[in-house]
């Protein structure tokens, strides 16, 4: 058995992914100026945005949210002021356009958790399995 294989890689990085958008998320949603306007948004329009959400809950309870709410409001805080003004489309403004290379870095983030999730769960089914020939390992 190799040491560093290809599926257990690509799941540390799931997890990774999964936990700072839990982290970022789930602060964001904590942020008084944004995250009345956000959570409704997130819940009716943008079911990834409000899972991470509600799975930073936890995470947040236990670590705590200044941190996160400050690296969320250094990648997203251009869009506070659209956000509070149309409220419907909290979620869209959130990701829509660039506001600099943190947004950039969070958004592929946002969408590198489920895209690693597919990979780890792609590698681990489809990897190849021992083969014994005449009472000896191949692998």
């Amino acid at each position: 058995m190799r040491l560093l294989r290809k599926d257990w890689l690509l799941l540390a990085l799931f997890v990774l992914c999964l936990a700072v958008d839990a982290w970022v998320y789930g602060s964001l949603a904590l942020d008084p100026a944004v995250g009345p306007v956000l959570v409704p948004a997130a819940r009716d329009s943008a079911p990834l945005l409000y899972s991470y959400i509600e799975l930073g809950r936890p995470f947040i309870a236990h670590f705590g949210a200044a941190a996160g709410a400050h690296f969320a409001a250094m990648a997203f805080g251009t869009a506070y002021a659209a956000m509070a003004a149309r409220p419907a489309e909290a979620a869209g403004l959130l990701f829509g356009g660039s506001h600099g290379a943190l947004h950039d870095l969070l958004v592929a983030l946002y969408w590198g958790a489920p895209a690693l999730l597919v990979l780890t769960l792609g590698t681990s089914v489809l990897r190849s399995s021992e083969t014994h020939l005449m009472g000896k390992v191949r692998r």
